[in-house]
Order: structure tokens, then C-alpha cells, then sequence
């Protein structure tokens, strides 16, 4: 049996999904959530194989959620909206794309989609990344960086700056790119120009987070991710 989470601002939307799924598949249901707390809890505490994210979110990209989750977890996008439907090819986590209103012959074979898809890896809170560093070239050298030590990235145009405990180095990379590969429950996306390493986060607030000396703006854009993922409520630093 196949664990599935359900993301959607709508309730209405999310309880047709969740009764269609129930019918036609065997999926068990993790969680059905309209709030980012709630379905990284799910993906925490479960072992979630696929996301159903609906696209009717007005302050959340939902291209972000599927960047955070990387190649851990396998997305199918609804959505009213069939130009969303070529961003999607942009991203190899991404299965099927369903239109609104959903169509049943078209719903099930998402779900013998789903059922042929090889599941990937999926990290849950109670396993540890076996990978505790990554190697960066600068000057023709690799350079051990611990992500213990690392505390945030840069975006310098084609290089970003990665700033550790001890130094820093400039390498020709791009921030995007760079954070994909970084340990998901260790590394946010806070700004165009900024990841930072959760761990060593001191103070946030609305718009700055402040990792020893460094006050690091928060992105508009990026700013009800963050506190989500931060586990913060807005009402409760304004």
C-alpha cells in the first residue's frame, strides 16, 4: 500500500480528491492539509511516497514545495490552469499533471501511473542523511564543506558564496542548483539570493534572520515558507 499526502487550500477540492482516490486506488491517505506544518508532519512522521498538490495557493509557489522535497518524494500537480503544465517538465519529481475539474478516466490513469512508478527514497524523521558533506572546487581544488559548518549560501550571479564557520569560498555554482543537492531537513531557501542552514539560525523575524553577525533578508515571496517550514507563526512575530 502506497502512502499519499494531499496539499490544497481548498476543502472541497481536497475531499473530491480524497474520496476519488479511495475508490479507485488501495492509497493510504497520510494527511488531506491546506498548511505547510501540517504536511511536512506528515511527511515526517509517515513514510509518504507521492504528493497531490493542488494549485490554489495565492502566497505559496507551489514549484517551491516541489524544489523543498527535491527527488525525495514523487508530485502529481492539479490545477485549473494547463499552462502550468509545461513548468512541470522542468522538474524529473513531477509524475502527471491533472487538470480541473478532474476526470475520472483521466484520474485513473494517474493512478496506474502512480502504481508503475518506482517509488524513491523517502527520509523520514528517525533516518539520518549518510552523506554529512559535499566537495566544492575553487582554485582547482575540491574542498571538503560539513554541512555541520556550513551556515548559509550566497547567490552571486553564476557563483555563490558559501559561508562556513571557519571561511568562505566563492565557487561557480548556481544557488538553486546548490541547494537542491543540500540535506532538505538542514537547508532552507529563504530569499532569491539565500539558503541558510537551519541549525545555526539565532533570531527571525518577518523580514530578517540572524545566523551569528549575518542579518539575512527574507524574501517577500519566500516569507510564509520560511515561518511554516520554521515551525513559526506569523500573527506570532508581527
Amino acid at each position: 500500500m502506497k502512502n499519499v499526502l494531499i496539499i490544497g487550500n481548498n476543502e472541497v477540492d481536497r475531499a473530491y480528491l480524497a474520496q476519488m482516490i479511495l475508490e479507485y486506488s488501495d492509497f493510504n491517505i497520510t494527511a488531506s492539509t491546506n498548511t505547510l506544518k501540517n504536511a511536512r508532519n506528515s511527511v515526517e512522521k509517515d513514510t509518504v511516497e507521492f504528493v497531490f498538490i493542488f494549485d490554489d495557493f495565492t502566497e505559496i509557489d507551489i514549484f517551491d514545495l516541489v524544489s523543498y522535497w527535491h527527488t525525495e518524494i514523487r508530485i502529481i500537480i492539479i490545477s485549473k490552469t494547463p499552462v502550468l503544465a509545461a513548468k512541470c517538465y522542468a522538474h524529473h519529481n513531477i509524475i502527471d499533471f491533472l487538470m480541473q475539474p478532474l476526470n475520472v478516466a483521466r484520474f485513473i490513469k494517474c493512478i496506474s501511473k502512480i502504481y508503475s512508478v518506482n517509488s524513491l527514497k523517502v527520509i523520514s524523521k528517525t533516518e539520518k542523511y549518510i552523506e554529512d558533506h559535499t566537495f566544492v572546487k575553487v582554485n582547482k581544488k575540491f574542498i571538503r564543506i560539513n554541512y555541520s559548518e556550513l551556515l548559509f549560501i550566497e547567490g552571486l550571479k553564476d557563483y555563490i558564496l558559501i559561508r562556513t564557520i571557519y571561511n568562505k569560498y566563492i565557487v561557480h555554482k548556481n544557488i538553486g542548483n546548490f541547494t537542491n543537492y543540500l540535506p532538505r531537513n538542514k537547508f532552507i531557501r529563504i530569499h532569491k539570493s539565500y539558503t541558510v542552514a537551519v541549525d545555526h539560525i539565532e533570531t527571525v523575524t518577518p523580514n530578517v534572520i540572524e545566523i551569528g553577525p549575518h542579518l539575512i533578508p527574507i524574501g517577500r515571496s519566500y516569507r510564509e515558507k520560511t515561518l511554516s517550514l520554521l515551525s513559526i507563526k506569523k500573527t506570532n512575530i508581527i
